[in-house]
């Protein structure tokens, strides 16, 4: 005859064979599903119907984190912020593929694709540039980095672009002090020019402003010092090369 105690430990044995099973089951069905949805976001970003696809990629990344596939559902998710110009969102999603898959080979992309986003948002130099140099700091951290990346060219060429744009801001803004008679104030915004993006276009037109706020204020002296650095073939305005000879003249 069998004991209760017997009948009660082959009954939580029966039950915990069912359990694993019925979790084994259900572990590939949500491992099949998980494929299935990564595919059909995939399918849905090649047809750029990115909110779409957010939503399958999403379902990747917060039902198995740990699976083979979610880097790469979180990198595309991302992307499709992106591309969707929600800059600011994708470099959240950037910043969350490094934090929790710091190995995975995707972190270079989603490196790169925040300096790209923060490249996006740096507006036109009139306005506040505090996205232009987030967007500089971000390339020159990547190019320390992937120095060898497919890259690295672009960043590169887009750090040169928006370093530009803060010479241009630097320069309006000693040519507006200029405007106002203020020589001592446009040469401290002219100073900032030549000191900080002497590797731009703006270095030899910065030169000649403050060569001229110093023939306005007349110092002979200082005018003749900034004139001669400046490179007359690099003055491509009329109004300036009409300025320089001017200014050369009067040395």
């Amino acid at each position: 005859m069998v004991s209760f105690k017997s009948l009660l430990k082959s009954t939580a044995i029966l039950f915990l064979v069912l359990t694993l099973a019925s979790c084994s089951g259900k572990k590939e069905i949500l491992s099949d599903s998980l494929q299935e949805r990564f595919e059909q976001g995939l399918a849905e970003y090649e047809k750029e119907k990115y909110y779409k696809a957010i939503d399958h990629f999403t379902f990747v990344v917060f039902n198995s984190p740990g699976s083979e596939i979610a880097d790469d559902a979180q990198l595309y998710l991302a992307d499709c912020h992106f591309n969707l110009k929600e800059y600011l969102v994708a470099i959240d999603e950037y910043q969350r593929l490094i934090r929790r898959w710091p190995a995975s080979p995707l972190v270079e992309s989603a490196r790169y694709k925040i300096a790209a986003s923060y490249n996006e948002l740096s507006p036109t130099y009139q306005r506040d540039q505090t996205y232009t140099h987030q967007a500089i700091q971000s390339y020159q951290r990547f190019l320390e980095d992937y120095p060898y990346s497919n890259n690295s060219d672009v960043a590169m060429g887009k750090i040169k672009e928006l370093r530009s744009k803060l010479a241009k801001k630097a320069y309006d803004s000693g040519k507006l002090y200029m405007v106002l008679h203020e020589w001592k104030a446009a040469v401290i915004s002219f100073e900032e020019l030549v000191d900080s993006y002497w590797d731009t276009e703006w270095i030899d037109p910065g030169y000649l402003a403050i060569a001229q706020c110093y023939a306005k204020m007349e110092d002979t002296e200082n005018s003749a010092r900034f004139l001669s650095q400046v490179n007359p073939k690099k003055l491509s305005n009329p109004q300036d090369i009409l300025l320089y000879r001017n200014l050369s003249g009067d040395q």
